[in-house]
Protein backbone atom coordinates (compact mmCIF):
# COMPACT_ATOMS: atom_id res chain seq x y z
CA UNK A 1 0.00 0.00 0.00
CA UNK A 2 3.08 2.47 0.29
CA UNK A 3 3.62 5.17 -1.67
CA UNK A 4 3.59 8.97 -0.62
CA UNK A 5 1.78 12.06 -2.70
CA UNK A 6 3.43 14.46 -4.36
CA UNK A 7 3.68 16.41 -1.26
CA UNK A 8 5.52 13.43 0.44
CA UNK A 9 2.49 12.19 2.45
CA UNK A 10 -0.78 10.35 2.54
CA UNK A 11 -3.62 12.04 3.65
CA UNK A 12 -6.87 10.97 2.45
CA UNK A 13 -8.47 7.64 1.88
CA UNK A 14 -11.23 6.94 -0.69
CA UNK A 15 -13.79 3.89 0.82
CA UNK A 16 -15.58 1.55 -1.33
CA UNK A 17 -18.88 0.94 0.17
CA UNK A 18 -20.60 1.64 3.41
CA UNK A 19 -21.00 -1.53 4.83
CA UNK A 20 -19.55 -2.43 8.19
CA UNK A 21 -15.83 -2.98 6.99
CA UNK A 22 -16.01 0.18 5.42
CA UNK A 23 -17.21 2.26 8.34
CA UNK A 24 -14.52 0.30 10.55
CA UNK A 25 -11.76 0.88 8.15
CA UNK A 26 -13.62 4.78 7.83
CA UNK A 27 -13.33 5.34 11.27
CA UNK A 28 -9.76 4.26 12.21
CA UNK A 29 -8.82 6.45 9.17
CA UNK A 30 -9.81 9.37 11.00
CA UNK A 31 -8.66 8.39 14.41
CA UNK A 32 -5.34 8.25 12.82
CA UNK A 33 -5.16 11.37 10.96
CA UNK A 34 -6.46 10.69 7.41
CA UNK A 35 -9.29 12.28 5.82
CA UNK A 36 -11.81 9.52 4.49
CA UNK A 37 -14.64 9.46 2.01
CA UNK A 38 -17.01 6.50 1.95
CA UNK A 39 -18.71 6.14 -1.19
CA UNK A 40 -21.48 3.63 -0.82
CA UNK A 41 -24.01 2.38 -3.81
CA UNK A 42 -27.09 2.32 -1.23
CA UNK A 43 -29.31 5.02 0.36
CA UNK A 44 -28.26 3.09 3.55
CA UNK A 45 -25.74 2.21 5.29
CA UNK A 46 -24.81 -1.61 6.40
CA UNK A 47 -24.34 -3.43 3.40
CA UNK A 48 -25.76 -6.98 4.16
CA UNK A 49 -25.98 -5.75 7.62
CA UNK A 50 -28.74 -3.79 7.30
CA UNK A 51 -33.29 -4.11 7.76
CA UNK A 52 -36.09 -2.37 6.11
CA UNK A 53 -39.49 -1.72 6.80
CA UNK A 54 -42.58 -3.19 5.35
CA UNK A 55 -46.26 -2.74 7.05
CA UNK A 56 -45.08 -1.40 10.39
CA UNK A 57 -42.93 -4.45 10.78
CA UNK A 58 -38.52 -4.85 10.65
CA UNK A 59 -37.34 -7.28 7.94
CA UNK A 60 -33.60 -7.88 10.06
CA UNK A 61 -30.78 -8.63 7.45
CA UNK A 62 -28.22 -10.02 9.52
CA UNK A 63 -27.46 -9.94 13.22
CA UNK A 64 -28.55 -13.51 14.90
CA UNK A 65 -25.93 -13.69 17.41
CA UNK A 66 -22.74 -11.18 17.54
CA UNK A 67 -18.75 -12.22 18.50
CA UNK A 68 -17.53 -9.32 20.59
CA UNK A 69 -20.82 -8.85 22.58
CA UNK A 70 -18.99 -9.66 25.88
CA UNK A 71 -15.82 -8.33 27.38
CA UNK A 72 -14.17 -11.46 27.70
CA UNK A 73 -13.87 -10.73 23.57
CA UNK A 74 -10.85 -9.23 21.96
CA UNK A 75 -13.50 -8.12 19.55
CA UNK A 76 -15.65 -6.50 22.29
CA UNK A 77 -12.59 -3.71 22.68
CA UNK A 78 -12.93 -2.97 18.72
CA UNK A 79 -16.88 -3.07 18.87
CA UNK A 80 -16.53 0.08 21.17
CA UNK A 81 -13.81 1.52 19.45
CA UNK A 82 -16.27 2.08 16.35
CA UNK A 83 -19.19 3.05 18.27
CA UNK A 84 -21.11 -0.20 17.81
CA UNK A 85 -22.33 -0.90 20.76
CA UNK A 86 -23.63 2.32 22.25
CA UNK A 87 -26.96 1.91 23.69
CA UNK A 88 -27.63 -1.36 22.82
CA UNK A 89 -29.09 -4.41 25.22
CA UNK A 90 -27.12 -7.97 24.70
CA UNK A 91 -29.52 -10.90 25.37
CA UNK A 92 -27.75 -14.48 25.74
CA UNK A 93 -30.65 -16.74 24.76
CA UNK A 94 -30.91 -19.94 26.70
CA UNK A 95 -31.13 -22.15 23.01
CA UNK A 96 -28.42 -21.39 20.26
CA UNK A 97 -30.90 -23.04 18.26
CA UNK A 98 -32.91 -26.00 17.64
CA UNK A 99 -33.21 -28.51 15.17
CA UNK A 100 -36.51 -30.62 15.76
CA UNK A 101 -37.07 -34.09 14.40
CA UNK A 102 -40.46 -36.45 13.34
CA UNK A 103 -41.50 -38.47 16.18
CA UNK A 104 -38.46 -38.04 17.78
CA UNK A 105 -37.22 -35.23 20.73
CA UNK A 106 -35.59 -32.07 19.32
CA UNK A 107 -31.81 -31.33 19.51
CA UNK A 108 -31.59 -28.51 21.39
CA UNK A 109 -28.04 -26.71 21.17
CA UNK A 110 -28.11 -24.87 24.87
CA UNK A 111 -25.99 -22.04 25.52
CA UNK A 112 -24.86 -23.71 28.48
CA UNK A 113 -22.14 -26.49 27.35
CA UNK A 114 -23.17 -28.40 30.77
CA UNK A 115 -26.46 -28.20 29.88
CA UNK A 116 -26.37 -29.43 26.21
CA UNK A 117 -23.73 -32.53 27.39
CA UNK A 118 -26.79 -33.86 29.73
CA UNK A 119 -29.43 -33.22 26.94
CA UNK A 120 -26.96 -35.13 24.53
CA UNK A 121 -26.50 -37.77 26.60
CA UNK A 122 -29.93 -38.73 27.45
CA UNK A 123 -30.67 -38.74 23.40
CA UNK A 124 -28.23 -41.10 22.71
CA UNK A 125 -26.67 -42.60 25.85
CA UNK A 126 -24.99 -45.24 23.24
CA UNK A 127 -22.40 -42.12 22.48
CA UNK A 128 -21.31 -41.16 25.79
CA UNK A 129 -17.70 -40.91 24.82
CA UNK A 130 -18.35 -38.89 21.67
CA UNK A 131 -20.74 -36.30 23.59
CA UNK A 132 -18.25 -36.09 26.10
CA UNK A 133 -15.17 -35.29 23.86
CA UNK A 134 -17.37 -32.77 22.11
CA UNK A 135 -18.10 -30.99 25.17
CA UNK A 136 -14.49 -31.01 26.59
CA UNK A 137 -13.89 -29.58 23.09
CA UNK A 138 -16.31 -26.71 23.31
CA UNK A 139 -15.21 -26.25 26.99
CA UNK A 140 -11.59 -25.86 25.86
CA UNK A 141 -12.38 -23.30 23.68
CA UNK A 142 -14.26 -21.25 25.72
CA UNK A 143 -10.76 -19.97 26.85
CA UNK A 144 -9.60 -19.19 23.54
CA UNK A 145 -9.69 -15.72 22.29
CA UNK A 146 -8.29 -14.75 18.97
CA UNK A 147 -5.32 -11.47 18.74
CA UNK A 148 -7.28 -8.81 16.96
CA UNK A 149 -4.74 -6.14 18.64
CA UNK A 150 -2.25 -6.25 15.71
CA UNK A 151 -3.09 -6.85 12.10
CA UNK A 152 -1.49 -10.31 11.52
CA UNK A 153 0.88 -8.51 8.27
CA UNK A 154 2.66 -6.56 10.81
CA UNK A 155 3.07 -9.85 13.42
CA UNK A 156 6.87 -10.16 14.72
CA UNK A 157 8.09 -13.54 15.11
CA UNK A 158 8.08 -13.06 18.59
CA UNK A 159 4.06 -12.14 18.37
CA UNK A 160 3.79 -15.68 16.65
CA UNK A 161 5.44 -17.73 19.17
CA UNK A 162 3.24 -15.82 21.92
CA UNK A 163 0.23 -16.55 19.87
CA UNK A 164 1.52 -20.08 19.25
CA UNK A 165 1.84 -20.38 22.79
CA UNK A 166 -1.43 -19.50 23.69
CA UNK A 167 -3.09 -22.09 20.91
CA UNK A 168 -0.60 -24.89 21.95
CA UNK A 169 -3.16 -26.04 24.82
CA UNK A 170 -5.73 -25.98 22.05
CA UNK A 171 -3.33 -27.44 19.53
CA UNK A 172 -4.54 -31.49 19.82
CA UNK A 173 -8.68 -30.18 19.57
CA UNK A 174 -7.78 -28.06 16.64
CA UNK A 175 -5.80 -30.93 14.90
CA UNK A 176 -8.55 -33.43 15.77
CA UNK A 177 -12.06 -31.30 15.09
CA UNK A 178 -10.72 -29.28 12.08
CA UNK A 179 -11.14 -31.47 9.11
CA UNK A 180 -14.08 -33.18 10.96
CA UNK A 181 -17.23 -32.29 8.69
CA UNK A 182 -20.59 -31.61 10.38
CA UNK A 183 -21.76 -34.57 8.01
CA UNK A 184 -18.43 -36.85 8.84
CA UNK A 185 -19.59 -36.14 12.50
CA UNK A 186 -23.24 -37.29 12.14
CA UNK A 187 -22.00 -40.59 10.38
CA UNK A 188 -19.99 -41.51 13.62
CA UNK A 189 -22.96 -41.27 15.45
CA UNK A 190 -25.07 -44.27 16.75
CA UNK A 191 -27.83 -43.09 18.27
CA UNK A 192 -30.37 -42.94 15.61
CA UNK A 193 -31.92 -39.55 17.18
CA UNK A 194 -28.54 -38.00 17.14
CA UNK A 195 -27.24 -38.92 13.60
CA UNK A 196 -30.73 -38.14 12.05
CA UNK A 197 -30.23 -34.38 13.94
CA UNK A 198 -27.13 -33.81 13.11
CA UNK A 199 -27.34 -35.10 9.47
CA UNK A 200 -29.81 -32.44 9.11
CA UNK A 201 -27.90 -29.20 10.42
CA UNK A 202 -25.12 -30.53 8.10
CA UNK A 203 -28.23 -30.26 5.06
CA UNK A 204 -27.01 -28.38 2.07
CA UNK A 205 -23.37 -27.17 3.95
CA UNK A 206 -22.32 -30.38 4.50
CA UNK A 207 -18.74 -29.43 4.22
CA UNK A 208 -18.97 -27.14 7.06
CA UNK A 209 -16.18 -27.89 9.92
CA UNK A 210 -17.25 -29.32 13.30
CA UNK A 211 -14.71 -26.87 14.48
CA UNK A 212 -16.79 -23.57 13.45
CA UNK A 213 -19.55 -25.23 15.62
CA UNK A 214 -17.73 -25.85 17.94
CA UNK A 215 -16.26 -22.05 18.62
CA UNK A 216 -19.89 -21.05 17.95
CA UNK A 217 -21.24 -23.02 20.52
CA UNK A 218 -17.98 -22.08 23.11
CA UNK A 219 -18.89 -18.40 22.61
CA UNK A 220 -21.99 -19.14 23.64
CA UNK A 221 -20.95 -20.39 26.67
CA UNK A 222 -18.50 -17.66 27.27
CA UNK A 223 -21.56 -15.15 27.15
CA UNK A 224 -19.58 -13.16 24.19
CA UNK A 225 -21.80 -13.75 20.86
CA UNK A 226 -25.28 -12.49 22.77
CA UNK A 227 -27.81 -10.74 20.21
CA UNK A 228 -28.02 -6.85 20.23
CA UNK A 229 -31.57 -5.97 20.47
CA UNK A 230 -33.08 -3.83 18.05
CA UNK A 231 -30.76 -5.74 15.23
CA UNK A 232 -28.64 -4.81 12.18
CA UNK A 233 -29.73 -1.37 11.48
CA UNK A 234 -29.01 0.52 15.06
CA UNK A 235 -26.34 -1.44 15.07
CA UNK A 236 -24.65 -0.08 12.10
CA UNK A 237 -26.06 3.18 12.59
CA UNK A 238 -24.26 3.82 15.45
CA UNK A 239 -20.73 2.78 13.48
CA UNK A 240 -22.06 4.91 10.83
CA UNK A 241 -22.59 8.07 13.67
CA UNK A 242 -18.94 7.75 15.26
CA UNK A 243 -17.73 7.71 11.70
CA UNK A 244 -19.14 11.57 11.13
CA UNK A 245 -18.39 12.41 14.59
CA UNK A 246 -14.59 11.73 13.78
CA UNK A 247 -15.07 14.08 10.45
CA UNK A 248 -15.74 11.65 7.73
CA UNK A 249 -17.88 12.04 4.92
CA UNK A 250 -20.32 9.44 3.43
CA UNK A 251 -21.42 9.94 0.13
CA UNK A 252 -24.74 7.44 -0.35
CA UNK A 253 -26.09 6.65 -4.29
CA UNK A 254 -22.50 6.75 -5.12
CA UNK A 255 -21.82 3.87 -6.96
CA UNK A 256 -18.26 3.11 -7.89
CA UNK A 257 -17.68 2.72 -11.57
CA UNK A 258 -14.03 2.68 -11.78
CA UNK A 259 -11.18 2.61 -9.55
CA UNK A 260 -8.27 5.06 -10.99
CA UNK A 261 -4.96 3.93 -11.23
CA UNK A 262 -1.33 5.50 -12.51
CA UNK A 263 2.00 4.50 -12.66
CA UNK A 264 4.34 5.25 -9.82
CA UNK A 265 6.64 7.86 -10.22
CA UNK A 266 9.38 5.18 -9.67
CA UNK A 267 8.94 2.89 -12.27
CA UNK A 268 7.59 -0.05 -9.98
CA UNK A 269 4.07 -0.80 -10.98
CA UNK A 270 0.88 1.40 -10.57
CA UNK A 271 -0.59 2.86 -7.70
CA UNK A 272 -4.43 3.73 -7.21
CA UNK A 273 -5.06 7.37 -7.16
CA UNK A 274 -9.17 7.68 -6.42
CA UNK A 275 -12.16 6.57 -7.83
CA UNK A 276 -14.62 7.11 -10.58
CA UNK A 277 -18.31 7.40 -10.02
CA UNK A 278 -21.11 6.27 -12.13
CA UNK A 279 -22.28 9.90 -12.29
CA UNK A 280 -18.55 10.61 -13.86
CA UNK A 281 -17.23 12.47 -11.33
CA UNK A 282 -13.72 11.97 -10.21
CA UNK A 283 -12.49 11.54 -6.93
CA UNK A 284 -9.12 12.00 -5.75
CA UNK A 285 -6.96 10.30 -2.84
CA UNK A 286 -3.86 8.95 -1.61
CA UNK A 287 -5.04 5.77 -0.88
CA UNK A 288 -8.07 3.18 -2.32
CA UNK A 289 -9.79 0.63 0.15
CA UNK A 290 -11.89 -1.26 -1.06
CA UNK A 291 -14.92 -3.06 1.19
CA UNK A 292 -16.75 -4.02 -1.99
CA UNK A 293 -17.08 -7.82 -2.94
CA UNK A 294 -13.86 -9.00 -4.67
CA UNK A 295 -15.33 -9.97 -8.19
CA UNK A 296 -16.56 -6.89 -8.72
CA UNK A 297 -13.14 -5.14 -7.03
CA UNK A 298 -10.50 -7.04 -8.97
CA UNK A 299 -12.88 -7.64 -12.49
CA UNK A 300 -14.84 -4.65 -13.02
CA UNK A 301 -13.77 -1.45 -10.89
CA UNK A 302 -9.94 -2.84 -11.66
CA UNK A 303 -10.37 -4.56 -15.40
CA UNK A 304 -8.39 -7.29 -14.41
CA UNK A 305 -5.18 -5.74 -14.41
CA UNK A 306 -3.95 -6.94 -11.16
CA UNK A 307 -3.82 -10.47 -10.63
CA UNK A 308 -2.11 -13.89 -10.61
CA UNK A 309 -2.73 -16.95 -10.10
CA UNK A 310 -3.18 -16.58 -6.19
CA UNK A 311 -6.04 -14.02 -7.12
CA UNK A 312 -7.23 -14.94 -9.77
CA UNK A 313 -8.05 -18.90 -8.57
CA UNK A 314 -10.81 -18.59 -6.10
CA UNK A 315 -12.91 -16.77 -8.88
CA UNK A 316 -12.25 -19.60 -10.92
CA UNK A 317 -13.88 -22.18 -8.61
CA UNK A 318 -11.25 -22.54 -6.30
CA UNK A 319 -13.31 -21.65 -3.42
CA UNK A 320 -16.97 -22.13 -2.90
CA UNK A 321 -19.01 -18.52 -2.10
CA UNK A 322 -21.91 -18.68 0.51
CA UNK A 323 -24.94 -20.00 -1.83
CA UNK A 324 -27.78 -16.91 -2.55
CA UNK A 325 -30.87 -17.22 -0.61
CA UNK A 326 -34.35 -16.62 -1.01
CA UNK A 327 -34.99 -14.53 2.27
CA UNK A 328 -38.81 -14.88 3.32
CA UNK A 329 -40.53 -12.74 5.87
CA UNK A 330 -43.46 -12.34 7.56
CA UNK A 331 -45.26 -10.13 9.81
CA UNK A 332 -47.77 -12.75 12.04
CA UNK A 333 -50.64 -10.67 14.01
CA UNK A 334 -49.21 -12.97 16.72
CA UNK A 335 -46.48 -12.62 19.76
CA UNK A 336 -46.01 -16.57 18.83
CA UNK A 337 -44.43 -16.79 22.70
CA UNK A 338 -44.90 -20.49 22.69
CA UNK A 339 -42.45 -21.03 20.73
CA UNK A 340 -38.71 -21.39 21.83
CA UNK A 341 -36.73 -18.76 21.44
CA UNK A 342 -33.62 -19.84 19.38
CA UNK A 343 -31.01 -17.05 18.42
CA UNK A 344 -29.82 -19.35 15.55
CA UNK A 345 -33.76 -20.58 14.42
CA UNK A 346 -35.45 -23.66 14.71
CA UNK A 347 -35.38 -26.38 11.95
CA UNK A 348 -38.20 -28.74 11.33
CA UNK A 349 -39.22 -31.49 9.17
CA UNK A 350 -41.94 -31.37 6.59
CA UNK A 351 -43.99 -34.19 6.05
CA UNK A 352 -45.23 -34.16 3.02
CA UNK A 353 -42.90 -32.07 1.44
CA UNK A 354 -43.30 -28.81 0.12
CA UNK A 355 -42.18 -28.01 -3.31
CA UNK A 356 -40.05 -24.22 -3.22
CA UNK A 357 -38.02 -22.95 -6.02
CA UNK A 358 -38.28 -26.23 -8.00
CA UNK A 359 -37.29 -27.99 -5.31
CA UNK A 360 -38.85 -30.46 -2.79
CA UNK A 361 -38.33 -29.46 0.83
CA UNK A 362 -38.55 -31.87 3.46
CA UNK A 363 -37.12 -28.88 5.96
CA UNK A 364 -37.19 -25.80 6.59
CA UNK A 365 -35.10 -23.31 8.97
CA UNK A 366 -36.89 -20.26 10.71
CA UNK A 367 -35.96 -17.53 12.90
CA UNK A 368 -38.79 -16.27 14.86
CA UNK A 369 -38.19 -13.10 16.88
CA UNK A 370 -40.25 -13.25 19.45
CA UNK A 371 -37.54 -12.28 21.55
CA UNK A 372 -36.79 -8.82 20.29
CA UNK A 373 -40.29 -7.05 20.17
CA UNK A 374 -38.58 -4.17 18.52
CA UNK A 375 -38.98 -5.44 15.03
CA UNK A 376 -42.81 -5.95 15.08
CA UNK A 377 -45.60 -3.55 16.61
CA UNK A 378 -46.96 -5.02 19.83
CA UNK A 379 -48.52 -8.04 20.03
CA UNK A 380 -46.95 -9.02 16.55
CA UNK A 381 -43.79 -11.14 15.44
CA UNK A 382 -41.73 -11.47 12.33
CA UNK A 383 -40.79 -14.60 11.05
CA UNK A 384 -37.96 -14.94 8.55
CA UNK A 385 -37.08 -17.78 6.42
CA UNK A 386 -33.93 -18.65 4.55
CA UNK A 387 -34.08 -21.23 1.54
CA UNK A 388 -30.50 -21.66 -0.54
CA UNK A 389 -31.16 -20.68 -4.26
CA UNK A 390 -29.90 -21.12 -7.56
CA UNK A 391 -28.53 -17.38 -8.97
CA UNK A 392 -28.72 -18.20 -12.86
CA UNK A 393 -32.86 -18.64 -12.52
CA UNK A 394 -33.61 -15.90 -10.53
CA UNK A 395 -31.24 -13.91 -12.58
CA UNK A 396 -33.10 -14.72 -15.95
CA UNK A 397 -36.60 -14.34 -14.43
CA UNK A 398 -35.35 -10.68 -13.02
CA UNK A 399 -35.48 -9.75 -17.16
CA UNK A 400 -39.20 -10.56 -17.45
CA UNK A 401 -40.41 -8.28 -14.29
CA UNK A 402 -44.02 -9.93 -14.13
CA UNK A 403 -43.00 -13.32 -14.26
CA UNK A 404 -40.37 -12.10 -11.55
CA UNK A 405 -43.05 -10.97 -9.25
CA UNK A 406 -45.54 -13.78 -9.93
CA UNK A 407 -42.43 -16.35 -9.01
CA UNK A 408 -41.69 -14.37 -5.66
CA UNK A 409 -45.64 -14.62 -5.16
CA UNK A 410 -45.59 -18.50 -5.18
CA UNK A 411 -42.94 -18.84 -3.24
CA UNK A 412 -44.56 -16.50 -0.48
CA UNK A 413 -47.24 -19.10 -0.85
CA UNK A 414 -45.06 -22.02 -0.58
CA UNK A 415 -43.43 -21.01 2.51
CA UNK A 416 -46.54 -20.33 4.07
CA UNK A 417 -47.89 -23.87 3.12
CA UNK A 418 -44.41 -25.03 5.23
CA UNK A 419 -45.13 -23.16 7.94
CA UNK A 420 -48.60 -24.72 8.41
CA UNK A 421 -47.17 -27.66 9.17
CA UNK A 422 -45.13 -26.53 12.05
CA UNK A 423 -47.61 -23.27 13.36
CA UNK A 424 -50.87 -24.48 12.58
CA UNK A 425 -53.38 -21.44 11.47
CA UNK A 426 -50.15 -19.08 11.04
CA UNK A 427 -51.78 -17.87 7.65
CA UNK A 428 -54.58 -16.58 8.78
CA UNK A 429 -52.02 -14.36 11.11
CA UNK A 430 -49.74 -13.01 8.24
CA UNK A 431 -50.07 -9.23 7.51
CA UNK A 432 -47.11 -9.08 5.39
CA UNK A 433 -44.79 -11.43 3.45
CA UNK A 434 -41.78 -9.60 1.70
CA UNK A 435 -39.36 -11.93 -0.48
CA UNK A 436 -35.69 -11.14 -1.20
CA UNK A 437 -33.89 -12.97 -3.66
CA UNK A 438 -30.47 -13.70 -5.07
CA UNK A 439 -31.03 -10.61 -7.49
CA UNK A 440 -32.06 -8.51 -4.87
CA UNK A 441 -28.95 -9.29 -2.66
CA UNK A 442 -26.75 -8.31 -5.49
CA UNK A 443 -29.22 -4.90 -6.61
CA UNK A 444 -29.03 -3.67 -3.51
CA UNK A 445 -25.38 -5.01 -1.90
CA UNK A 446 -23.37 -6.07 -5.02
CA UNK A 447 -22.19 -9.07 -4.13
CA UNK A 448 -21.75 -11.34 -6.54
CA UNK A 449 -23.58 -13.96 -7.50
CA UNK A 450 -26.17 -12.43 -5.02
CA UNK A 451 -23.66 -14.45 -2.12
CA UNK A 452 -24.78 -12.90 1.21
CA UNK A 453 -21.48 -13.78 2.93
CA UNK A 454 -18.54 -14.30 0.90
CA UNK A 455 -16.54 -17.01 0.70
CA UNK A 456 -17.64 -20.35 2.25
CA UNK A 457 -16.11 -21.65 5.52
CA UNK A 458 -14.69 -25.49 4.65
CA UNK A 459 -11.92 -27.29 6.91
CA UNK A 460 -9.60 -26.90 4.22
CA UNK A 461 -10.11 -23.22 4.71
CA UNK A 462 -10.42 -23.02 8.64
CA UNK A 463 -8.45 -19.62 10.00
CA UNK A 464 -7.11 -19.07 6.63
CA UNK A 465 -6.60 -15.62 5.11
CA UNK A 466 -6.70 -14.29 1.66
CA UNK A 467 -4.42 -11.27 0.26
CA UNK A 468 -5.29 -8.11 0.77
CA UNK A 469 -3.61 -6.46 -1.60
CA UNK A 470 -2.88 -6.80 -5.47
CA UNK A 471 -0.03 -7.29 -7.71
CA UNK A 472 1.31 -4.64 -9.45
CA UNK A 473 -0.84 -2.27 -7.69
CA UNK A 474 -0.03 0.33 -5.06
CA UNK A 475 -1.77 2.61 -2.08
CA UNK A 476 -4.59 -0.18 -2.81
CA UNK A 477 -6.02 -2.44 -0.04
CA UNK A 478 -9.28 -5.04 0.03
CA UNK A 479 -11.15 -5.26 3.42
CA UNK A 480 -14.40 -7.15 4.57
CA UNK A 481 -15.82 -10.47 4.47
CA UNK A 482 -14.37 -11.57 0.37
CA UNK A 483 -10.85 -11.48 2.22
CA UNK A 484 -11.79 -13.35 5.02
CA UNK A 485 -13.60 -17.17 4.61
CA UNK A 486 -15.99 -17.58 6.44
CA UNK A 487 -17.31 -14.24 6.19
CA UNK A 488 -19.37 -12.38 8.97
CA UNK A 489 -18.92 -9.41 11.33
CA UNK A 490 -16.06 -9.64 12.95
CA UNK A 491 -13.68 -9.53 10.11
CA UNK A 492 -15.20 -6.51 8.96
CA UNK A 493 -14.17 -4.93 11.81
CA UNK A 494 -11.12 -6.32 12.02
CA UNK A 495 -9.92 -5.92 8.16
CA UNK A 496 -11.11 -2.58 8.49
CA UNK A 497 -8.75 -1.58 11.47
CA UNK A 498 -5.68 -4.02 9.95
CA UNK A 499 -6.01 -1.42 7.19
CA UNK A 500 -5.53 1.47 8.82
CA UNK A 501 -2.99 0.14 11.42
CA UNK A 502 -0.79 -1.08 8.55
CA UNK A 503 -1.33 2.56 6.34
CA UNK A 504 -0.22 4.13 9.66
CA UNK A 505 3.12 2.06 10.43
CA UNK A 506 3.51 2.43 6.30
CA UNK A 507 3.26 6.14 6.90
CA UNK A 508 6.04 6.38 10.30
CA UNK A 509 3.08 6.72 11.99
CA UNK A 510 1.62 5.55 15.98
CA UNK A 511 -1.26 3.60 15.39
CA UNK A 512 -3.90 4.90 18.13
CA UNK A 513 -7.54 4.46 18.78
CA UNK A 514 -10.18 5.99 21.29
CA UNK A 515 -13.84 5.49 22.35
CA UNK A 516 -16.53 7.50 22.62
Amino acid sequence: MASANRHGRRESVAIIGGGVAGLCAGCYAQMNGYKATIFEMHSLPGGVCTAWQRNGYTIDSCVHWLLGSGPASGFHKLWKEVGALRGLTIVDLDEFMRIELKGSPALVFYRDVDRFERHLLELGPEDGKTIRELANAIRRFTRFDMPVDKAPELSSVWDKLVTGACMMPLGPAFIKWRKVTVADFAKRLKSSVLRDAFGALAGEAAGFPMLGLIMMLAWQEAKIAGYPLGGSLPFVRNIEKRFHDLGGQIRYSARVEKILVEARPDGRGDRAIGVRLADGSEHRADVVISAADGRSTIFDLLGGRFVDEEVRKPYEGGMETFPPLLYVSLGIADPLDNVPQASSGISFPLNPSVEIDGKARDRLSMNVYNFDRALAPAGKTVVIVMITAGYDRWKTLSADPARYRAEKGLVGERVLDALEQRLPGIRSKVEMIDVATPTTWERYTGNWRGSYEGWLMTGAFFGSGMKKTLPGLGNFRMVGEWVSPGGGLPPAVSTGRDAIQILCREDGKRFVTSEP
